[in-house]
């Protein structure tokens, strides 16, 4: 499968902001079908960079850790170790509960979304680390961008998978549990 281009890149970029809005309507703008997710799984190289940028951030405010080449790899390892298996873990709980026919559009919607939210994350780093805000102000934006995680996730997966709220909840916890678990699991430095 052939990385996407710019275009498609921006159409589905589109998409997750519409999606993060609340608007199902998002998933049009994304490819459909098994060409969708494998589309999607590229969306992992969008995310490298902010993700290894956001955690050399919080490594660097520790006088006990360093951030070498070893560390950016390491974390990027983790970083695709838990892209990966979290479609793949999705793939087999789906096909447990029969719904193996909403893996493509889930995971399409999921990979995504994840890229505005991760660069967010990134921008309240840098506000954190330059020490611009107040400190009771970047906690609240911190508290504010957990709850559009949590939001974004949990629309994502009522819409695509299209269950209830209370099962939709359930996803997002599973969700939470599988990227702590894959993150405290392997990477030291967190």
């Amino acid at each position: 499968m052939a990385a996407p281009d710019r275009i498609e890149i921006a159409t589905a970029l589109y998409g997750a902001w519409r999606l993060i809005r609340g608007d199902a309507g998002g998933t049009a703008y994304f490819r459909p079908g098994r060409e969708g997710f494998w589309a999607a799984t590229w969306a992992v190289l969008l995310v490298a960079p902010a993700h290894l940028l956001t955690l050399g951030l919080h490594v660097a405010g520790r006088d006990s850790f360093g951030f070498g080449l070893e560390d950016v790899v390491r974390e990027a390892e983790v970083l695709v170790v838990g892209w990966f298996g979290y479609a793949l873990l999705a793939f087999y709980v789906l096909r447990a509960f029969g719904r193996l026919q909403r893996f493509d559009g889930y995971m399409t919607a999921y990979f995504w979304t994840t890229v505005p939210l991760v660069y967010v994350e990134t921008v309240l780093s840098l506000i954190r680390a330059a020490d611009l805000l107040p400190d009771g102000v970047d906690r609240l934006l911190a508290i504010g961008l957990l709850m559009v995680l949590l939001w974004t996730r949990w629309f994502v997966a009522r819409t695509g998978l299209a269950i209830n709220g209370a099962e939709a909840s359930a996803v997002v916890f599973a969700t939470l549990l599988f990227e702590f678990f894959v993150s405290k699991t392997l990477s030291p430095l967190l």
